[in-house]
């Protein structure tokens, strides 16, 4: 299983008063989530890159929608319901349950409802039948049934690149792995969607996001040049590219003094 990541949506966090979480340790799950949208910039979040696919569902007037979104390349805007209840899953880079009949690669900044497939429909009845976090949780896990669409080659690669904090080069997986950089070049485009080296730059940006959002720092060139940025305009670019906001109004929007109390952490249902 994947050490050194563990990928966060922040500008979620911040639209929201709590954000429950239940998480299962040694599976190819980050978490399952739940939290209720807020008003805050105009009903809408920013999803940026982390590798993942996730299972989300949106409960608004009585209505409940669901849908597996794909990872993103770059910041993008998240339509939000005022007042909406969001309950989902978040899938480690890599991995999709078998039960879906999708691949990653083609939910690259895309998404696709459930009731557009064979099992999705009726997962979405029965979740519109469940409530409560914890039992939704469950229903969910029982669905996913641990089985995966994963390769393991991609995920030998997976774990050196975020054990390395997306600092490893392709000629080391080669090294490690003794394939060529052709060939590790296709199992990442085949089976995740994304080249080895745009990989590498989200799993930095993560670790680099995971710092900011828990610690107190000094200039931001200090950070720049800590993660591998070789000046101020480089970073700031690709902060810009996977946040759609500067370092500065990053601080401001997700509001960093509070972040960590808005978390409310619940075991799953029996």
């Amino acid at each position: 299983m994947q050490t050194n990541l563990y990928p966060v949506q922040p500008f979620f966090l911040a639209n929201t008063t709590k954000y429950y979480k239940i998480r299962v340790p040694g599976t190819p799950i980050v978490h399952f989530y739940s939290f209720t949208a807020g008003s805050r910039d105009e009903t809408h979040s920013v999803a940026i890159p982390d590798g993942c696919v996730d299972i989300m569902f949106t409960e608004a007037q009585g209505e409940l929608e669901g849908s597996v979104c794909g990872m993103v390349t770059k910041g993008n805007s998240v339509p939000t319901k005022d007042g909406g209840k969001y309950f989902g899953v978040r899938f480690l880079p890599g991995f999709l349950p078998k039960k879906l009949e999708l691949s990653i690669p083609e939910l690259v900044n895309s998404r696709c409802s459930l009731t557009e497939l064979p099992a999705g429909a009726e997962l979405l009845e029965k979740m519109s039948e469940t409530p409560g976090f914890e039992d939704r949780a469950r229903l969910l896990w029982t669905f996913i049934a641990d089985s995966w669409r994963t390769n393991e080659l991609l995920q030998l690669m997976i774990s050196a690149v975020c054990a390395s904090g997306g600092e490893v080069r392709v000629r080391e997986l080669e090294e490690k792995t003794m394939y060529s950089a052709r060939y590790i070049n296709r199992v990442f485009n085949d089976n995740l969607g994304l080249s080895p080296k745009a990989f590498c730059e989200h799993v930095r940006f993560q670790q680099l996001i995971s710092y900011m959002n828990s610690n107190s720092y000094g200039r931001i060139t200090d950070i720049a040049a800590d993660y591998g940025y070789y000046d101020q305009s480089h970073f700031t670019r690709e902060f810009k590219e996977f946040t759609t906001v500067t370092p500065g109004s990053y601080s401001r929007a997700v509001d960093l003094p509070s972040y960590h109390g808005k978390f409310v952490y619940l075991p799953m249902a029996n």
